[in-house]
């Protein structure tokens, strides 16, 4: 994943304040003393215990993460938050929120691909082999046999502002979508403008997937063709070796008898690549179009199971009788991606042992100090990495009271690397969710040492902060940025840099006390005009 740095307002410069005015100073937050005790040596203690060899990589629907699952609840009940989870009658409410997962394990036996080609009246059949012919990523497969056209849709690209959709006019719904890698000829278009005009991406072990994928999803297309263009130097955009490992492998995706957030994809090896080419007349200019002489039959070869998976829920009740029904949720993902199929170990020590962390802190302060006017609630959700699916099921089961009401949410994500007096936040003075909970992050950041950049638009849809802004909720996310052992077993404790995790949770407790006792809650804004004038 590809950073791209903004510079953003210093809340340190004279004459800038969050929500009193753009020239009126800055005040320090009042907040209880509970503050002191978020300190760097708990919270390291609990990231060596999450991001431990026994919690193998805590992933998805795994054994080890319902033991993190415990150990969040516990700490949960020691802190003194109530309960916020299922109702399990006779005892009441329970720390745990289940969600089902659909568990697709993809085998390579019963596997297979075959193209069917028809030219001036002339039939062709080419079966393909797995590993040399073509590779396949098998993402979101449903067990069983398909034939199905293929609809071109050029480089599958989309952006708004450029008033460019390659999905415009053609119909892709139970179709093959063939896709060139790279961009178009000449295209003069930055690599932020892509971020921010391009369908959402999502966190996806092993990479980014190919261009257009949620847009070929949201316009119901069954499976992918990526191809090189003819003649171009592109990237080949599938790699066989990963490909082939994920076979064997099981997939989770929400349970919900909808369509995968995902489809599988095809690569052609260059003997393929050129005669697909050249029998559809496809060239780098060719504009998306039907390819009625060109049939996909896979036959898929696929278990399935049903798992249950659980976020971890707790409350503060607010101390306002009115206020309490009002409530500030701080999330975090406890999941990561587990164990390869090498042996080796995901352990996740920044993603997201280091927020899971923070937030046991942030939760322990709570519990030690004075309950603000509104309720503060704390969620670890599971699934982030495959598809963001617990902050998803719980922003559409919001388990809380049903009488109560989520005004902001406080997301941590990767918080114990890189800068230490640092801070990433998203959404930016450049973002349309811009909103005075931003700028209350900053001036709590501010408080604790931190200067906050405006550098993580481009995760702003990658993680669970996003599923409750698309409630229109608003949020702010705490980032400290990509680094060499993102998704790698490198990912380990060792390199946790816990003051800074401490600082980024100190900045959070901080936040969430101001908006839990302020008069209004958190609302979008215009950026001040001595912010646009200072970018």
């Amino acid at each position: 994943m590809k950073r791209n740095p903004l510079v953003c307002i210093m809340l340190s410069l004279a004459g800038f304040s969050s929500a009193r005015g753009a020239d009126e100073p800055q005040s320090p937050l009042s907040v209880p003393d509970a503050v002191k005790g978020i300190t760097a040596r708990e919270l390291g203690g609990h990231m060596k215990f999450l991001a431990s060899d026994l919690m193998r990589g805590r992933d998805t629907g795994s054994p080890e993460i319902r033991i993190v699952a415990e150990y969040l609840a516990s700490r949960l009940s020691a802190a003194g938050a109530s309960p916020a989870g299922d109702a399990e009658l006779p005892s009441g409410n329970s720390y745990f929120q289940k969600f089902p997962l659909e568990i697709v394990t993809p085998q390579l036996t019963g596997t297979s691909v075959t193209l069917l080609l028809e030219q001036n009246g002339s039939k062709r059949v080419v079966p393909c082999k797995l590993g040399v012919d073509v590779t396949l990523m098998p993402w979101g497969l449903t067990p069983g046999e398909i034939e199905a056209p293929v609809v071109f849709a050029g480089f599958g690209q989309v952006y708004s502002a450029l008033q460019i959709d390659d999905y415009d006019g053609i119909d892709v719904k139970g179709r093959f979508v063939l896709l060139f890698s790279g961009e178009r000829p000449q295209q003069n278009t930055s690599t932020a403008e892509r971020t921010k005009t391009a369908t959402r991406p999502r966190r996806r072990r092993g990479g980014a997937g190919f261009p257009g994928q949620d847009k070929a999803v949201e316009h119901g297309a069954i499976g992918a063709i990526v191809l090189r263009a003819a003649d171009t130097e592109g990237p080949r955009p599938a790699n066989a070796s990963s490909a082939m490992r994920l076979f064997g492998f099981g997939q989770p995706s929400m349970a919900l008898g909808r369509a995968p957030a995902r489809i599988p994809s095809l690569t052609f090896a260059d003997p393929i690549r050129e005669l697909i080419l050249k029998s559809a007349e496809l060239t780098p200019e060719s504009k998306p179009k039907p390819l009625d002489g060109l049939k996909v039959r896979c036959t898929f070869a696929a278990t399935k199971e049903i798992k249950e998976e659980r976020n971890v829920i707790g409350l503060f009740r607010g101390s306002d009788p009115e206020k309490a029904k009002e409530v500030v949720i701080y999330s975090a993902h406890y999941d990561h991606v587990g164990v390869d199929d090498k042996g080796e170990i995901y352990n996740g020590s920044d993603d997201n042992a280091s927020g899971s962390s923070a937030l046991l802190e942030i939760a322990e302060a709570f519990g030690d100090g004075p309950r603000p006017a509104r309720s503060v609630a704390f969620l670890w959700v599971s699934g982030e990495e495959k598809g963001l699916l617990g902050s998803e099921w719980f922003s559409d089961h919001v388990s809380l009271p049903k009488d109560y009401k989520i005004v902001a949410d406080i997301n941590l994500d990767m918080v114990s690397r890189n800068d230490g007096k640092t801070i990433g936040i998203t959404p930016s003075d450049k973002h349309p969710d811009y909103s005075t909970l931003v700028t209350s992050a900053c001036a709590a950041a501010k408080e604790e040492g931190l200067a906050t950049k405006f550098d993580a638009d481009d995760f702003y849809f990658r993680t669970d902060s996003y599923n409750f802004a698309r409630k229109g909720i608003p949020i702010v996310f705490f980032f400290c940025g990509v680094h060499e052992d993102y998704h790698r077993p490198t990912d380990d404790v060792a390199k946790a840099d816990f003051e800074k995790a401490a600082r980024v949770a100190r900045a959070a407790y901080r936040l969430g006390w101001e908006v839990a006792q302020a008069k209004d809650v958190p609302k979008k804004i215009k950026p001040p005009a001595k912010t646009a004038a200072m970018r």
